[in-house]
């Protein structure tokens, strides 16, 4: 899994300036993608759970990964609440539904079509794998499978996993998606065509230093032998 530093720090910001910033970002990201699946006692169960097996068979195939995140804040609904009451009447459950879909579906959207820890194009990522965190009733089947049928879509892969990962006392909605084996990734190439650039000015400095050293010791007039 990589994260891109030059990619995430502000402009004219060291590395070294960049780091708390940067460190919240993969705790972020990371802390709901490892923390689904963790049920704790009195904690609420996801309708489709995922844990750590569905983690390692994302990143079993190898290559390189990377990992999106989007979160939308929203009020937690309290017992007698006003979602409470919209909930209790019966002409109101299928808006909400179709409202906590299209959250969904949007959240998706914007962690793979947003800022990913390494930017890439996920045309072609190999395996993926989708985690909705938050509230349990902000979160939907329904919306989970249309996120996923997309990221099928986006991807070319029919290897896309996903669930949920209820989570009380945060206030929002997050969506964390880890894209494995992607491969059309623009950062990468920029690295290697500057590594051959180094590489072949430590070619010619060398040339040029051994070129220099020939010089110094040796006679215009070739009347000594070489010291070395």
């Amino acid at each position: 899994m990589v994260f891109d530093n030059d990619a995430w720090r502000k402009t004219g910001e060291s590395v070294q300036g960049g780091y708390e910033e940067i460190n919240e970002e993969i705790v972020r990201r990371f802390g709901i993608l490892f923390g689904a699946g963790e049920i704790q006692q009195g904690q609420e169960v996801g309708e489709s759970v995922v844990d750590s097996s569905e983690i390692i068979n994302t990143l079993s195939g190898g290559g390189v990964s990377t990992v999106g995140y989007a979160e939308e804040e929203v009020e937690e609904r309290s017992s007698g609440g006003l979602l409470s009451r919209l909930r209790d009447d019966g002409s109101n459950d299928e808006l909400d539904s179709a409202h906590t879909t299209n959250r969904i579906t949007s959240l998706v959207r914007k962690a793979a079509l947003g800022r990913l820890t390494l930017p890439c194009e996920i045309e072609g990522a190999e395996r993926a794998l989708l985690v909705l965190a938050g509230p349990p009733e902000y979160l939907n089947r329904k919306g989970i499978e249309r996120g996923r049928k997309w990221l099928e879509e986006q991807t070319g892969s029919m290897e896309v996993r996903g669930g949920d990962y209820p989570y009380r006392g945060a206030g929002f909605v997050a969506t964390v998606i880890l894209l494995a084996g992607v491969t059309n990734v623009p950062r990468i190439k920029e690295l290697q065509q500057v590594a051959i650039e180094a590489q072949d000015n430590l070619d010619e400095i060398r040339e040029e230093s051994d070129e220099n050293l020939d010089e110094l010791v040796s006679d215009d007039s070739d009347e000594l032998e070489s010291l070395f």
